[in-house]
C-alpha cells in the first residue's frame, strides 16, 4: 500500500518580502514625520543639496588640514590624495553625487529617506570635526 502523508496546510510559509514593498494602489498612512518629508520633494532636494555642499566643504577643509601637516585618516582617501588632490576631490564628489542621485530616485522608500537624513547628520558631524581640527592646527 502507498501511504499518503497529509501535511498541515494551515502552517505559515516563510516569505522573503522587502518591508517597503506595497501592492496595488495602497498608500502608506501619513502618520509619521517621514511621510511629511516624503511628500515634499523640494525639502528632500534641499537636504540632498546640503549633503553635496557639506561633502565639498569636507574636501576643502581636508585640503587645508593636509597643507598644515595633518594626515588623512581614511586609507582610501589617503591613497587618492597621494595620487593627487584633484583625483581625490573628483572621486569624492562623483561618489557623493552618485549616492545623492540614487537617494533622489528611490526617495519613495522610508529606508532611503532615513539614509538621506543620516547622511545629512553624518556630514554635519564631519564638518564640525573638520572645523575643530583646522582651528586647532
Amino acid at each position: 500500500m502507498i501511504e499518503q502523508r497529509i501535511t498541515e496546510r494551515r502552517t505559515t510559509r516563510t516569505r522573503l518580502r522587502y518591508p517597503e514593498r506595497r501592492t496595488g494602489f495602497d498608500r502608506r498612512a501619513s502618520d509619521g514625520s517621514l511621510a511629511w518629508y516624503r511628500d515634499r520633494p523640494h525639502i528632500v532636494a534641499a537636504v540632498l543639496t546640503v549633503v553635496l555642499l557639506l561633502n565639498l566643504a569636507d574636501y576643502l577643509l581636508t585640503l587645508r588640514a593636509l597643507d598644515r601637516g595633518a594626515t588623512e585618516v581614511n586609507p582610501i582617501m589617503a591613497v587618492l590624495f597621494d595620487i593627487g588632490p584633484a583625483v581625490a576631490g573628483s572621486v569624492k564628489l562623483l561618489l557623493a553625487l552618485g549616492v545623492v542621485l540614487t537617494i533622489w530616485h528611490m526617495r519613495r522608500y522610508r529606508r532611503i529617506l532615513e539614509v538621506s537624513l543620516a547622511a545629512l547628520a553624518g556630514f554635519t558631524l564631519v564638518l564640525a570635526y573638520q572645523l575643530a581640527l583646522v582651528a586647532a592646527i
